[in-house]
């Protein structure tokens, strides 16, 4: 992979209290630019509309709603056009890394990466996420905005079972499970009185490292749904949508050429974006110490894990958790460093452990990103 950050990764549209601040990279004149907006609220503009109403580098919520003759809130995700007003200048779109759900956290949009080749990943088609079995009527009409067409759910079944995903009439989730690691040494570590960080960093090493040893398979199903969903916006999730989907998102990002310091970037956002408290909750609730009796739909990793919980008389260290549930670069680098040392490079365990063929890999850049 690409070790370099791209010339035009500093520019980035920031959530505002009253709307967006567009943040250009450092000594820019943003009088020498123009802004145009191609896309809001699930609308895009062909010719992308022209934004005169922008002052001190903020896009108001009020702005916008005038540009547009409709309301618009944090979760109408503008894509704007960034154009040079010198001749022959390249085109940047900027777009919201982060979308705000009320009741899914860590959604985030792999858009405006640029490629090795100096093209740039599209905004508003590609997306990641943790669960989402708590989505309110405000999310669910989002993701109808996006026109969301494909969702990718890493979790197991019984992960799914106790929090199925609430999404459009209409719109099912393809169920890709995937049960990466120990759960007996995930269990026992965050039942652990004393915390061993040591431990569970060795202990999310080795769920990277079985990512890409054993979950070949799996992979091929997402590529699968991103293919076959060209025409409108796809997700990827797992419970906090930092494990399973970051090794997904490691795959998707190599594919289109985007390079490795912007993939480990991405990944580490996770720690900006999860919720640590409601995540402990919700870990207490599906698996704290009420949860001895095991479920039918329960796998037979979980009901091992149980059986340590039972040992550590059911009680979860909370700060143990909360280290747990957030992410090192060791983590996702352990996943490079194997691709690199088993398979010779990530192009080459998509070819040839995943499977996409060469015709895939280019539908896949025709459709992810901009000429």
């Amino acid at each position: 992979m690409n070790k370099q950050h791209s010339s035009n990764a500093n520019w980035a549209l920031i959530a505002h209290d009253n709307g967006w601040q567009i943040s250009p990279p450092e000594s820019v004149d943003l009088n020498d630019y123009q802004f145009y907006l191609e896309q809001c609220a699930g609308e895009s503009f062909s010719p992308a509309l022209a934004l005169t109403e922008i002052s001190d580098a903020v896009l108001s919520f009020d702005a916008l709603s005038a540009r547009v003759n409709d309301e618009v809130d944090a979760l109408a995700h503008p894509i704007l056009l960034v154009q040079n007003n010198h001749a022959g200048s390249a085109l940047i779109r900027i777009a919201c890394r982060h979308l705000p759900m009320s009741a899914t956290a860590n959604f985030r949009d792999y858009g405006g990466y640029h490629t090795q080749y100096g093209r740039q990943v599209m905004w508003g088609k590609l997306f990641r996420t943790g669960h989402m079995g708590e989505m309110n009527d405000r999310d669910i009409a989002v993701l109808s905005q996006l026109n969301i067409q494909a969702v990718c759910d890493f979790r197991r079944p019984e992960e799914a079972a106790k929090q199925p995903s609430l999404l459009p009439q209409g719109l099912q989730p393809t169920a890709i499970p995937i049960s990466p690691g120990s759960a007996i040494d995930l269990f026992s570590a965050i039942s652990d009185q004393a915390i061993d960080e040591a431990k569970i960093d060795a202990f999310m090493q080795d769920i990277n490292h079985d990512l890409v040893i054993n979950h070949q398979s799996s992979y091929r199903a997402m590529f699968d749904q991103l293919l076959a969903s060209a025409d409108g916006g796809s997700i990827i999730h797992c419970s906090a949508g930092k494990d399973r989907t970051g090794f997904g998102g490691l795959l998707l990002l190599s594919a289109l050429g985007v390079s490795d310091d912007d993939i480990m970037a991405d990944y580490l956002l996770t720690n900006q974006y999860v919720k640590i408290e409601r995540e402990i909750a919700r870990w207490t609730a599906n698996y704290g110490t009420n949860q001895t009796e095991t479920a039918g739909a329960d796998s037979h990793k979980v009901k091992a894990a149980r059986e340590a919980i039972n040992a550590y008389q059911g009680e979860f260290n909370h700060q143990a958790l909360a280290v747990i549930l957030k992410v090192k670069p060791s983590y996702l680098q352990t996943a490079i460093n194997t691709i690199k040392a088993e398979f010779g490079g990530t192009i080459s365990y998509l070819e040839q452990q995943i499977g996409l063929s060469s015709s895939e890999l280019s539908r896949l850049k025709a459709t992810y990103l901009y000429d």
